[in-house]
């Protein structure tokens, strides 16, 4: 991961020596000589990435490439915020000219300040690479830098996901389970599969749930809700209600989607369910008292319904199957015999080990402790590496995941879309992520990662400093240095308190509580984070666009859906390199026409289905070809009497995706003609 971090912030070091070398008067020196040092520190960081869970020096020495690097890339961005920040037109910018001469001089000499700080510590670290540099194999470094990067990749026609682990090994269970659901048996009994993350129970209750001859026996009354270690009550008995009612094909109750009354949910569902034979899978249930709370919607009928949950908590699955009876179902791991088995059909499809493969191959075996998820995983990534380069499967049996952190760069000849859906498709590839959800058109609208490798993302995120969660389990303080925050129902953490958000880059609020959002939003103008790049406010309760979005001026991701924001002011023209503008299930009707200036501009998605068969969109802008590098553009509205702004939508060469709605006569022949020529439309 540090070895991305130097890459991107080399690349901003050569974008401002670049574009901004007027500004760096007495400070180019500076800028050049820590880029080219840490142009030389990149090229062992990778193999330092693979190594550092091993040694602890090389540990300590890779932090201090990545704290250096973090505070260099704040130092540039901070620079680049106050020389825009001071910009005015017009009058007032005639009046300000002095001042701002003043302000960026003031600037000039923070920044060379600063660098030379950064200097001294880049040689420091400098020549601790030098120290270890016994610890770094050549040949370990030739290798990495010489593998693929993962967008080279694509799904292959036979994509290897985790369901496929069903293949060995846990047959006799899914029979088991398949007996137990549709024995004779009027009474309501419970099925609790057992056992540690990555065993798999997910997996084969998935494979339960999904046969034919179950959904023909339940005729389809069947709910799956994953139920997780912070759940909410109310939104778990909701998702049940749906999904029954979507099986009835019934219309939800608008009590049923707005209410937070658990008491009312579960009436709801035992009035539903008073005369039906149903199937409801409660995944992953982490306490007893979270067993206790929903175990009262699903009275015994007398009709052969059946529950079946999942758990690595023997207590939950003891307690779920003492009042009306049924089977626990405790999974271990794989024998070293089907854990081979399954290992040689992800890593060679199914073909013989090689010779030289072999006992390297069962050493990474041995690190995945008979885990299905885990063989699958590791195995399918090894399916990608050569089988003649014995350094290559080495380096995974090191640092089974250094080769998956990274972020996107730009390759010559591709969009950034489409070399990040390479490294998504790659990561469905490995199944490392599965999918959740799909549109009707089969594209991907959900995804998830199974608990075990969440939990080593969330380790290795609070270890290398690179993200933050808070829900009701965190403390009361941040940690410190927080650069990316996911914020969830239950935080209490008082973000206007001595929290540090300066350095924040991403925010992502998933909770709909007023008090946290407006906690969080307000650090925006009271403590200046105003180097974030990434905001995601979804579901926010506001019925406007908040004023100090328009001060995030690196702004590159901005999403208001599923709000009540009803229009978009013209100081958005501030956010010059947003990229994505994200306003789907909002009241925005119209953009400003200063929109036309943010050339950055990627997507844009503006549309609103919630009055379905009513749909709204938002009117088409005279001039749209302006945004050039558009490659989404949901949905348009043709203004009747005005051809115009349609046509100059069908000049965006870039677009890939275009929704247009309410098209009248007069704007067809001149659109359709110009969408002809967009060479890159795929709908």
């Amino acid at each position: 991961m540090s070895e991305s971090v130097v890459r991107f912030l080399l690349q901003k070091f050569s974008s401002l020596l670049e574009d901004e070398a007027k500004l760096l008067s007495g400070v180019r020196d500076e800028v050049v000589f820590v880029k080219n040092e840490l142009d030389r520190i990149r090229a062992f960081l990778r193999s330092a990435d693979a190594k550092e869970d091993q040694d602890e020096e090389i540990k300590v020495w890779v932090k201090q490439v990545r704290e250096v690097a973090y505070d260099a890339e704040d130092i540039i961005d901070d620079f680049l915020y106050r020389f825009e920040h001071t910009k005015r037109h017009g009058f007032y910018g005639y009046l300000s000219k002095m001042a701002r001469g003043i302000k960026n001089l003031k600037a000039r000499r923070r920044i060379a300040s600063q660098l030379k700080l950064i200097k001294l510590r880049v040689t420091d670290i400098s020549e601790g690479r030098q120290r270890y540099d016994y610890n770094l194999s050549s040949t370990e470094i030739g290798s990495s830098s010489g593998t693929k990067p993962c967008y080279y990749f694509e799904i292959r026609s036979d994509a290897r996901l985790l369901e496929e682990a069903q293949l060995v090994g846990i047959e006799p269970k899914k029979q088991g389970l398949l007996s137990f659901l549709m024995e004779d048996t009027s009474q309501l009994q419970v099925a609790a599969v057992h056992g540690m993350g990555g065993l798999g129970k997910t997996t084969l209750l998935s494979s339960v749930y999904n046969d034919s001859r179950v959904e023909n026996h339940f005729h389809q009354i069947q709910a799956w809700v994953t139920v997780s270690q912070s759940f909410k009550l109310d939104e778990v008995l909701r998702q049940i209600i749906q999904q029954f009612f979507k099986a009835m094909k019934l219309p939800l109750p608008d009590e049923v989607e707005k209410s937070t009354d658990p008491h009312f949910l579960k009436t709801t569902i035992v009035d539903f369910l008073s005369d039906k034979k149903y199937l409801v899978v409660l995944d992953d249930i982490w306490d007893v008292d979270a067993w206790e709370a929903v175990k009262v919607a699903f009275r015994n009928n007398n009709n052969g319904s059946r529950v079946m949950i999942t758990t690595r908590i023997a207590d939950v699955a003891s307690s779920s199957t003492k009042d009306v009876g049924g089977q626990i179902l405790t999974l271990n791991p794989l024998s070293s015999e089907d854990s081979w088995t399954l290992f040689r059909a992800k890593a060679f499809q199914g073909n013989a080990c090689s010779t030289h493969l072999e006992e390297i191959s069962r050493d990474i075996l041995k690190r995945c402790e008979g885990l299905p998820f885990a063989i699958v995983a590791i195995g399918s990534m090894l399916a990608t590496k050569d089988i003649n380069r014995v350094d290559q499967w080495e380096i995974v049996h090191r640092s089974l995941l250094a080769e998956l952190q990274g972020f996107i760069e730009e390759i010559e000849g591709r969009a950034l879309e489409e070399v990040a859906n390479g490294c998504f498709n790659e990561l469905l590839n490995r199944s490392l992520v599965q999918v959740n959800e799909r549109y009707n058109d089969r594209r991907i609208r959900s995804c998830r990662v199974h608990d075990i490798l969440r939990e080593t993302m969330l380790l290795k995120s609070k270890d290398q400093g690179f993200a933050a969660i808070t829900n009701k389990e965190s403390n009361k303080r941040l940690p410190e240095r927080v650069r990316r925050l996911s914020v969830h129902e239950g935080t209490n953490i008082d973000a206007s308190g001595d929290n540090q958000l300066s350095q924040l880059r991403s925010l992502l609020l998933f909770t709909k509580e007023k008090d946290v959002r407006n906690n969080f939003m307000s650090s925006f103008s009271e403590q200046g984070s105003r180097l974030v790049k990434v905001l995601d406010c979804r579901c926010a309760p506001t019925t406007t666009f908040p004023e100090s979005i328009t001060k995030l001026y690196h702004l590159r991701y901005l999403c208001l859906r599923d709000t009540d924001v009803s229009s978009i002011p013209p100081s958005i023209a501030n956010l010059r390199h947003l990229e994505t503008l994200d306003l789907k299930m909002t009241l925005v009707r119209e953009l400003p026409s200063e929109i036309l200036r943010l050339q950055c501009l990627r997507h844009v998605i503006v549309y609103d289905y919630r009055s379905f068969p009513t749909l709204h969109g938002f009117k088409a802008l005279k001039g749209m070809e302006s945004l050039s590098s558009l490659r989404k553009l949901c949905n348009v509205e043709a203004k009747q009497g005005e051809t115009e702004p349609m046509v100059s939508v069908g000049r965006l060469t870039q677009l890939t995706r275009l929704g247009i709605l309410q098209l009248g006569a007069e704007h067809g022949g001149a659109l359709f003609s110009s969408i002809r020529e967009l060479k890159l439309l795929r709908s």
